[in-house]
């Protein structure tokens, strides 16, 4: 990020002293809202809408270096069956898969790895996926998912209204500090 400035002042002491005491504080402030932007678009982005799983969390702040992250809690993605479903929304699954299948039946595998069977009975609500009775016990023929790089598309959908907020919060600082 480059920012440019003039700042016109003859002997305002208190100017520039004003500018070193708050510059810290507004470049936190920049950047937590910043994260909080991101945050809002990825929450809008997940198919979920976890409003509770993707976090926001300032890291350093002591040391003249501003920084933060949003990032998903695998935790905060759990099916009924405490298993997380967030590397699957978000890597993909089957033939869209991005990472490597963890699938070990034989008919997964002898599908190229993009169909399997889910009992019915095991899942708590329905699901939209065909199907299937195999020895008097009703299976869905569950197919893949597209990954979703909610995390990632929201960093740069929002990249620049995050500029813009960043450069005005210094601006008004600046501008305040040389009245």
């Amino acid at each position: 990020m480059a920012l440019r400035c003039k700042i016109k002042v003859k002997h305002n002491y208190k100017g520039i002293e004003s500018i070193c005491d708050n510059l810290p504080k507004v470049v936190e402030q920049g950047v937590e809202e910043i994260l909080k932007n991101i945050q809002g678009y990825a929450i809008r982005l997940e198919k979920g809408h976890n409003t509770t799983g993707i976090l926001v969390e300032m890291i350093e702040t002591s040391t003249g270096k501003v920084k933060g992250k949003v990032y998903a809690d695998p935790e905060k993605f759990m099916t009924d069956d405490n298993i997380s479903y967030l590397w699957f929304e978000y890597f993909g699954t089957g033939e869209f898969a991005e990472k490597e299948h963890i699938g070990v039946t034989k008919h997964f595998k002898e599908s190229g790895y993009v169909e399997w069977y889910i009992p019915k009975n095991k899942v708590k609500r329905s699901l939209s996926y065909p199907i299937k009775v195999i020895n008097g016990q009703e299976f869905y023929i569950a197919s893949g998912a597209e990954p979703n790089h909610f995390l990632t598309d929201a960093e740069f959908k929002t990249r620049d209204d995050n500029l813009d907020v960043i450069q005005e919060k210094l601006y008004n600082m600046i501008k305040e500090a040389c009245k």
